[in-house]
C-alpha cells in the first residue's frame, strides 16, 4: 500500500490563483511540472503512481480556516481514498474541532508561520489537549522551503517546545525538519513520538526552487539516516502540487 502523506488540493475556480500567490510570495520559481492543485489533478497522479491514499494537509489564514476546513471534509466525502486534515488557531472551539472529527477528519495540521501564530501559544492548550486524549496527530510546516523567511513560528526549536511538552501526541515533522540530517538525529532521540516527512526533501523531481540539505540527494545517505532513526518513523509525502508525488514515489 502507498500513502501520500502530504498533499494540497484547492477548488478549481481558486487553485491557479492560490498556487501563484503561494510560489510568488515564497520566491519559489514553479517549473512546468508544478500540479494544477485540483482534485482531478491529484487524482489522476495518484492512478498514475498507484497510489492508494492521499493526506489532504490543507490549511490557509485564521479568518479562512472553517471555510477550509469545510471545503476539505466535503472532498474527503466525495473521494475517499483521500484522508482529511483540519487546521486549528488559537481560540477553537474545541465542540467544532470536535464535529470536523466526527465527520471523518484524522489529524491536524499547522503551517504556524504563514498562519502566524506560534505553536506554544496558550490558546492551542485546549487543541493540544483533545490530541493528546485520543491520540490525534499533529502535523507541522517545518522551516522554510524557499528563500523567504517570516517569522519564527516554523523554525525547528519553536516546534520542538510542542513535541516535548506533549509527549502523547504523534507530531509529523514535515520537509525532514528543513532537511538538515543532524536536526533530525536529535530530534528522533529527543522525541519518540515525533515522525518525519520527506516532502520536498527527498524528491524524484524539482517543481519549485529548493533550499533543503542536499544531503539528501545521495541514496546512500538516505538509506543510512533512515536506518538510524527507523523506518517506522519516516512517512512519505509529496506536498504536492509543490511536489511530484508520481516521480516521488
Amino acid at each position: 500500500m502507498i500513502i501520500d502523506g502530504h498533499a494540497h488540493v484547492y477548488a478549481e475556480k481558486n487553485a491557479e490563483r492560490i498556487i501563484s500567490s503561494f510560489t510568488d510570495l515564497h520566491h519559489m520559481e514553479p517549473t512546468p511540472s508544478l500540479g494544477k492543485g485540483t482534485v482531478p489533478d491529484l487524482i489522476e497522479k495518484m492512478e498514475a503512481g498507484n497510489t492508494d491514499y492521499t493526506v489532504l494537509a490543507n490549511f490557509g489564514p485564521v479568518k479562512s480556516v472553517d471555510r477550509i476546513n469545510e471545503w476539505t471534509l466535503a472532498a474527503a466525502e466525495n473521494f475517499r481514498r483521500f484522508i482529511p486534515l483540519v487546521s486549528v488557531y488559537p481560540g477553537i472551539e474545541i465542540k467544532k474541532l470536535a464535529g470536523w472529527f466526527r465527520r471523518g477528519a484524522k489529524g491536524i495540521k499547522m503551517h504556524n508561520g504563514i498562519q502566524n501564530f506560534a505553536p506554544d501559544d496558550p490558546g492551542l492548550r485546549p487543541v493540544y489537549a483533545f490530541c493528546e486524549r485520543y491520540g490525534i496527530p499533529i502535523t507541522f510546516h517545518c522551516g522554510e522551503t524557499s528563500r523567504v523567511h517570516l517569522n519564527e513560528y516554523t523554525d525547528i526549536p519553536c516546534l520542538m517546545k510542542a513535541a516535548e511538552q506533549y509527549p502523547g501526541i504523534p507530531f509529523v515533522m514535515t520537509h525532514l525538519m528543513a532537511g538538515d540530517p543532524e536536526t533530525v538525529y536529535r530530534a528522533a532521540e529527543t522525541c519518540p513520538n515525533i515522525i518525519f516527512d520527506t516532502s520536498i526533501t527527498v524528491t524524484g523531481e524539482r517543481c519549485i526552487h529548493r533550499i533543503h540539505d542536499d544531503f539528501w540527494e545521495s541514496d546512500e545517505n538516505t538509506v543510512r539516516a533512515f536506518r538510524k532513526i527507523g523506518c517506522r518513523r519516516i512517512a512519505f509525502g509529496s506536498d504536492y502540487p509543490f511536489g511530484n508525488p508520481v516521480r516521488d514515489i
